[in-house]
C-alpha cells in the first residue's frame, strides 16, 4: 500500500516537472533579437562581440537585471539593447533621437532604431553591426535606422550615399530603402544613392535584389560589377556594367592623385582613408577629370599616408569600380622634391631636397603605410638623403623624414614617399 502511494506520488512527480518543464520551455521562448547565454560567456565577452566594445556591459547587466554579473546562468536569455554602433567619425557627424535636437556624434555611440544620422560637407561616419557588417556614409549625406534586432538591418537613405558591407550569415536580412526602391542582400559590398532626386545602386561583390516599394512591385537582381540607375517609377530597369577601373599615374606634381581617363566617364570621385578597407574615411572629392590637387580640398590633411580611392562616373551618375592606391600628404612647407632610385644590387638611393638651415633627422622604411613593424629606424644629419638595402623584391616600399631644425620648437617637418622594388 505504501509502496503503491509511493510509485503514485512518483509518477505524479514526474508529470509535474515535465509539466514544468513544458511551462519553462515556453516561457523561455526567445525575445527578438535576444541571445540565449552558452557555457562560459561573460558580459564583458557578449558585450564585445555584438556591442563592438566590451565596456558596454554595464547596459546589458541594467538591461536584462542580472544580480551578479559574474554569475550568468547557462540557457537563460539576454536582451543585448543596441546592435549598431558608431565606429569611426571624421568632420561634421549629427545624430537626432526622436523629437531631441540633432547633437554631435562620437565614435561609441550606440544606436537606436529611430535614430538618424547626418554627415556635412566633409564629415564620415561608419556604423557596424554585430554580424560584422559595416555601413560608411560620406559628406552631405542622412540615412535613419529603421531595425537592427540581430536578424534584421534596415536603414532607409534619405539622402546622398551609403557604402554597405555585408557579411554573409545565414536567416539574417540586410536591406536598405530609398523613396522608391528596397535593396535586400545576403552578403555583399555594394554603394546606394539617392542625389539630386536621382536614385542609383552599384554592386561590387555579390548581389542585389531590387524591389520596387509603389505600383507593380517589380524587381530584378544586380550582380557583381553591374549597376542600376533607379528612375521615375515604371521606367526601365536597365541593369549596366559599371565602368572600369581607373588606371592610376605617378604623379610628379607634390600632393596630387591622378589617373589616366577611362572611356564614357563623365566624371571622377577621389577618396582618402586611413585605412586599406575605406571604413575611415578622411576626405573626398569631385571632378570632371581624374586629377586631384590634395591642396584644394574643403579641409586640410595630417601630415602622412593615406589610402586613395579613384572611380569614374558614368553620364547617367554610377560610379565605377575603384583603384586604389597610397599617397602621402606632404606640409606645404616640405621639400619640393623626392625620389628613390636603385643603386644596383638591391640597393636604394633615397634623396630629397632638405631645408636650408641645419637640423636633425629621423628616417624610417617599412613595408605598410602605418610603420607598425619598420625595417629601417636611424637618425641623424642627413645632407640630401639616404641609401638602404639590400631590399628584396617584388614588394612596395614606404619610406618617411622627420626634421628638426636647429633652435626650433616647433613640429618637426615631415615627408615621405613610397617605391616599388621589382623581382630579382
Amino acid at each position: 500500500m505504501h509502496r503503491r502511494a509511493a510509485a503514485l506520488c512518483l509518477v505524479g512527480l514526474a508529470a509535474s516537472l515535465s509539466a514544468q518543464g513544458q511551462q519553462a520551455q515556453a516561457l523561455s521562448a526567445p525575445p527578438e533579437g535576444a541571445y540565449q547565454v552558452r557555457r562560459g560567456d561573460t558580459l564583458w565577452g557578449l558585450s564585445d562581440k555584438f556591442m563592438n566594445s566590451p565596456l558596454h556591459w554595464p547596459e546589458l547587466q541594467r538591461t536584462n537585471a542580472v544580480p551578479v554579473p559574474e554569475r550568468l546562468k547557462v540557457g537563460q536569455w539576454l536582451k543585448l539593447g543596441s546592435r549598431a554602433v558608431v565606429l569611426h567619425v571624421a568632420g561634421s557627424v549629427l545624430m537626432q533621437r526622436a523629437h531631441e535636437p540633432e547633437q554631435a556624434v562620437a565614435a561609441g555611440a550606440l544606436l537606436e532604431p529611430g535614430d538618424v544620422l547626418s554627415t556635412g560637407r566633409n564629415g564620415f561616419v561608419t556604423v557596424g553591426f554585430s554580424d560584422g557588417s559595416r555601413v560608411v556614409m560620406p559628406s552631405n549625406s542622412s540615412a535613419q535606422l529603421t531595425e537592427a534586432d540581430g536578424r534584421h538591418t534596415r536603414l532607409s537613405l534619405r539622402g546622398g550615399s551609403i557604402e554597405s558591407h555585408v557579411e554573409k550569415q545565414r536567416e539574417r536580412e540586410f536591406e536598405i530603402r530609398t523613396r522608391t526602391y528596397a535593396l535586400g542582400v545576403k552578403g555583399t559590398h555594394f554603394r546606394a544613392r539617392a542625389e539630386g532626386g536621382a536614385e542609383a545602386l552599384e554592386v561590387l561583390d555579390g548581389l542585389v535584389r531590387v524591389t520596387e516599394l509603389d505600383g507593380a512591385g517589380r524587381s530584378t537582381d544586380v550582380g557583381a560589377r553591374e549597376g542600376i540607375a533607379l528612375g521615375a517609377r515604371n521606367a526601365a530597369l536597365e541593369v549596366r556594367d559599371l565602368l572600369p577601373p581607373p588606371v592610376l599615374r605617378v604623379s610628379h606634381d607634390r600632393n596630387t592623385v591622378e589617373a589616366q581617363a577611362v572611356p564614357g566617364a563623365a566624371a571622377y570621385r577621389l577618396q582618402l582613408a586611413n585605412d586599406s578597407s575605406f571604413l575611415q574615411l578622411a576626405a573626398e572629392s569631385r571632378g570632371q577629370l581624374p586629377q586631384f590637387a590634395l591642396q584644394t580640398l574643403t579641409e586640410p590633411l595630417d601630415t602622412g599616408f593615406y589610402h586613395t580611392r579613384i572611380a569614374a562616373i558614368d553620364a547617367q551618375g554610377l560610379e565605377g569600380r575603384p583603384s586604389e592606391g597610397v599617397t602621402f600628404v606632404a606640409p606645404m612647407q616640405a621639400p619640393m622634391t623626392s625620389e628613390a632610385q636603385s643603386a644596383g644590387g638591391g640597393r636604394w638611393d633615397i634623396r630629397w631636397t632638405t631645408r636650408q638651415r641645419p637640423g636633425h633627422t629621423v628616417f624610417e622604411l617599412a613595408t605598410t603605410p602605418d610603420f607598425a613593424s619598420p625595417l629601417v629606424t636611424t637618425s641623424g644629419a642627413f645632407a640630401s638623403g639616404v641609401s638602404v638595402g639590400p631590399l628584396q623584391g617584388p614588394a612596395r616600399y614606404y619610406w618617411r623624414s622627420r626634421e628638426q631644425a636647429e633652435g626650433e620648437s616647433s613640429s618637426p617637418t615631415v615627408w615621405g614617399g613610397s617605391f616599388e622594388v621589382p623581382p630579382p
